[in-house]
């Protein structure tokens, strides 16, 4: 460490954090000052956390030493994962020596984001409705740097506030999370970032002869909605990407009941992202337009509920046969779809993100998103985004045989397929619905929306606004 670095925590008067690579020596001054020689106990290896009681002899009462390992094997990924353990360790508030974490093409100003982030985002607790137990204080840190970093602090944080109130939306309870609920906080994001919205009701939605999610809707005793959110970051004949998430605020599956109704109050995890992302895009000033679409519903059974074999009409003219009513939310998202596509400007590429299928689930595990496009060049960018934001996809194949799994003899096609390759036929029948000489991606999250002992992940939110900076 510098001398100019010693001085920085000469004069700390917070809990000092103090990045370390293996690489690197410590400045004798502050063993000196300490009257020990503290390298003999600090580890530096990735992870490890080594925390000095300075007993008087600096302003501040400890200093905490964070492993980073070698300087030759950190990324953002890594840097992320080292920053998430310090709410374990430190005492708000406190002070990051930003330039020890310095590396490679990880500058001050790039430390500082992913810092800020990274700490918020571990703060994040689960608020329990009607508890007295205190919540998580929020971002309280001092990040030291020779340069101006004040707006990457403000970056960085964004992203986590986006990401965790994508989170606190899907782990409201269902009785609280309702479809009404849900519109009215995609209103009060609107008010906050003077967006443009619109919250389409039922009768709007029956106007416009919305018949994927009016069917799904059949069983609820709550109304159906379809909130468009509009952000405008570019000029007025600019494209437009369209945001759209599955809103399903419960799934129990319809006339086909599920087994096992546990966790189903996290299959809105794509409208929550969606809504998530935006909040960052509109928070960051992003030079793009976009519009989000979150179709929203609860899927349940009553005497009205729509029944397998039941033949629907959807808002684009295409009719389809129910083949079966847990394949919900691919009949919402189509008719979010065709609106984008029919009644909204200037659309011209289509990100659907959506908890649609186990066999995704099963195919890739809790690890990565399932990934369909129909065009390479979006796909790339799709890439780009998702690498900047350290989070995993893996591409699964789109395939004529998948579409023709679809087939009906009552209808222009069926809702699920025979036979297997689940989330390839459920992407196709999403394709269906997409024009020609538009740009889509189908992002399916079934296996990485949510943990069994953490809740609702946000995964994808960060790579959804990245996709729009």
């Amino acid at each position: 460490m510098k001398q100019a670095e010693y001085t920085c925590l000469k004069d700390c008067t917070r809990d000092a954090i103090v990045p370390i690579y293996e690489e690197e020596a410590l400045c004798e001054t502050i063993s000196q000052k300490l009257e020990y020689d503290v390298t003999t106990l600090i580890d530096t290896a990735f992870q490890k956390v080594t925390i000095i009681h300075t007993l008087g002899k600096f302003l501040c009462k400890r200093i905490i030493f964070l492993g980073m390992g070698k300087k030759s094997e950190m990324t953002t990924k890594r840097m992320r994962e080292a920053f998430s353990l310090l709410p374990k360790y430190a005492q708000a508030p406190m002070s990051l020596i930003a330039k020890r974490a310095v590396c490679g093409n990880i500058d001050v100003h790039k430390v500082a984001a992913l810092f800020a982030e990274s700490y918020e985002l571990a703060l994040y607790k689960e608020t329990k409705l009607q508890s007295e137990e205190d919540c998580a204080t929020g971002f309280d840190a001092d990040i030291v740097a020779n340069e101006d970093i004040s707006g990457d602090i403000a970056c960085g944080l964004s992203y986590a506030y986006g990401i965790n109130h994508a989170k606190d939306l899907a782990n409201t309870p269902a009785n609280y999370m309702t479809p009404k609920r849900l519109s009215e906080e995609a209103k009060e994001l609107a008010e906050r970032y003077s967006l443009e919205c619109d919250i389409l009701d039922q009768e709007a939605l029956k106007k416009l002869n919305a018949g994927g999610i009016l069917a799904v809707n059949q069983g609820s005793d709550e109304e159906p909605y379809l909130i468009v959110l509009k952000y405008q970051g570019a000029g007025d004949h600019d494209p437009y990407t369209a945001l759209v998430g599955k809103g399903l605020t419960f799934d129990a599956g319809g006339y086909n009941l599920k087994s096992d109704c546990n966790g189903m109050k996290y299959d809105m995890c794509g409208g929550a992202d969606v809504l998530g992302a935006m909040e960052i895009i509109a928070a960051n000033h992003f030079q793009k337009n976009v519009v989000a679409l979150v179709p929203t519903t609860e899927n349940l059974v009553n005497g009205k509920a729509y029944k397998p074999q039941d033949v629907i009409m959807t808002m684009s003219g295409l009719s389809v046969e129910v083949d079966n009513t847990d394949a919900e939310g691919r009949l919402i998202l189509c008719d979010a779809i065709t609106y984008a596509q029919k009644h909204l400007e200037n659309v011209t590429r289509i990100v659907d993100i959506a908890t649609l299928t186990g066999a995704c689930a099963r195919a890739l595990g809790n690890v990565y998103t399932g990934i369909f496009a129909n065009d390479e060049a979006f796909y790339r960018e799709l890439i780009q985004a998702m690498n900047e934001s350290d989070e995993k996809g893996w591409r699964l194949p789109l395939d004529d045989a998948y579409a023709k799994c679809l087939e009906s003899s009552s209808a222009d096609l069926k809702n699920v397929g025979k036979g297997g390759g689940g989330a390839s036929v459920a992407a196709s029948f999403l394709e269906r619905f997409i024009e020609q000489g538009i740009a889509w991606i189908h992002l399916d999250i079934a296996g990485v929306s949510n943990e069994p002992d953490s809740g609702a992940t946000g995964t994808m939110v960060r790579t959804l606004a990245n996709l729009c900076k």
